[in-house]
């Protein structure tokens, strides 16, 4: 009896709840409503830089890179280019580059680098090319990389750089070359190849004397030549064209092509890295002749490939710099006396 009691309580709770619910309102959720304002950044944070577009008298730049050899090996030094390209026209600006860093990469030493302008006139138009060119050694064999060139670019006269770059090249480098000797060392080919190099070395002396002896009966037709330091100072002269118009890094180029084939002509002395070349210098002509070449070979360096504006007494130092070594006289002895 007790537990039916307590059954029929059970039940009638159910039920009440049951009514009760179906008796109350469905709450209802308030949404936000919609703000017009603009939240903004909060003090003391970084605002993005805003993004310039290029001026519409700047040409369009066109970039290529490749591998001047066909074949990389280890310990050889390879030269790696990177080609910019654009045209130019009467409405088109001049324009500025630099190259805030040199591209390396992992097991490469980097050994030199320099670059070169060529222009070529069309109708209306003319063809500009800059192509910078980097000597690297691998260290080891395998696939290696060359890391991105980040060139920076702009109009003269503007303060605005604009950024073109050369993504990572991937190359790969063989096995170190083994040197003839190494493979071959028996008696019979020493002996054959002895016999060789003096069969060789004959020829190429008789080969010396008939081509000396033709080329001066053909010296000695022909009206005198131009002197070394003539022309040397003849191609100084051509570079002020490039200063007069604001081409600063074309006015260097022009004072080391001027130095270049003075120095490969009268000294026998190759273009090669600044250090080597400042000591050949100064054991060809004067040691304060070597320290004002080392310092002009820096400060073009940094006009060429850091877009330093050159102020006009350094241009002259630069100047005086290569014409004293151009028009250097070196004493020699003669017969025991200078």
């Amino acid at each position: 009896m007790i537990l039916r009691i307590q059954g029929f309580i059970v039940w009638l709770a159910l039920v009440s709840g049951t009514a009760l619910a179906q008796q109350l309102p469905v709450p209802s959720l308030k949404l936000p409503e919609p703000s017009n304002t603009v939240q903004t950044p909060p003090q003391g944070e970084p605002q993005p830089a805003p993004v310039t577009a290029p001026p519409a008298n700047m040409p369009q730049l066109k970039l290529s890179a490749r591998l001047e050899q066909e074949k990389i090996y280890q310990d050889e030094v390879f030269d790696y280019l990177i080609e910019l390209s654009w045209e130019k026209t009467k409405e088109t600006c001049e324009l500025e580059f630099k190259l805030p860093l040199i591209p390396g990469g992992e097991k490469l030493k980097a050994v030199g680098s320099e670059f070169e302008s060529e222009n070529y006139a069309k109708p209306e138009k003319e063809s500009v090319k800059r192509i910078y060119r980097f000597k690297y050694v691998p260290e080891e064999q395998g696939s290696l990389s060359i890391s991105q060139a980040d060139f920076e670019y702009r109009c003269r006269g503007t303060q605005q750089w604009f950024k073109i770059s050369a993504p990572p090249f991937p190359l790969q480098v063989g096995k170190k070359r083994i040197h003839l000797a190494e493979v071959v060392g028996t008696l019979y080919f020493r002996l054959s190849l002895l016999a060789i190099l003096l069969i060789a070395v004959g020829f190429s002396v008789a080969m010396v004397l008939r081509a000396r002896k033709k080329r001066k009966a053909e010296q000695d037709a022909l009206p005198v030549e131009k002197t070394a330091e003539e022309k040397a100072l003849e191609v100084l002269k051509n570079a002020d064209q490039y200063r007069i118009a604001g081409r600063y890094p074309d006015y260097f180029l022009g004072l080391e092509q001027a130095l270049r084939r003075y120095l490969e002509e009268k000294y026998s002395i190759r273009w090669s890295a600044r250090e080597r070349l400042v000591e050949e210098v100064s054991r060809a002509t004067a040691a304060e002749l070597a320290s004002e070449l080392d310092f002009f070979l820096k400060f073009s360096d940094r006009v060429k490939f850091a877009g330093y504006e050159p102020k006009s007494a350094e241009m002259d130092r630069c100047y005086q710099a290569v014409r004293r070594v151009i028009e250097f006289k070196k004493m020699e002895i003669v017969g025991g006396n200078k």
